[in-house]
């Protein structure tokens, strides 16, 4: 069985988020939690940077209610706010090509 690697970082000027670095089982569902300190930050936006890639893939964005994806990443990933400061990134069944560096951020508009 392979591994995933799944490394998160966070992004953001003027406010404090909060993730944690993973390594997960293929096929497994991963949960990458985000945090901040700023409710006026009612935006969480997710973002994917591949190996050996300098740019950064939007991978969707969304309010607490309602989450807008790119492209086919509603097929792999959902994302979900648990309030205007929490957020988690799921990853539905991880594989190699989900190996990144995944970003989240946090907005008012």
């Amino acid at each position: 069985m392979s591994a995933v690697a799944v490394s998160h970082f966070i992004r953001i000027i003027m406010t404090d988020l909060t993730q944690h670095p993973a390594i997960m089982k293929e096929n497994s569902e991963v949960h990458i939690n985000c945090s901040h300190d700023d409710s006026n930050l009612v935006i969480m936006l997710w973002y994917q940077q591949s190996k050996d890639s300098l740019s950064m893939t939007l991978i969707g964005y969304g309010y607490e209610s309602s989450q807008n994806y790119e492209g086919l990443f509603e097929e792999q990933f959902t994302m979900t706010r648990q309030n205007t400061v929490k957020g988690t990134l799921i990853i539905h069944r991880a594989s190699l090509s989900h190996s990144a560096v995944y970003f989240c951020a946090a907005s008012t508009q």
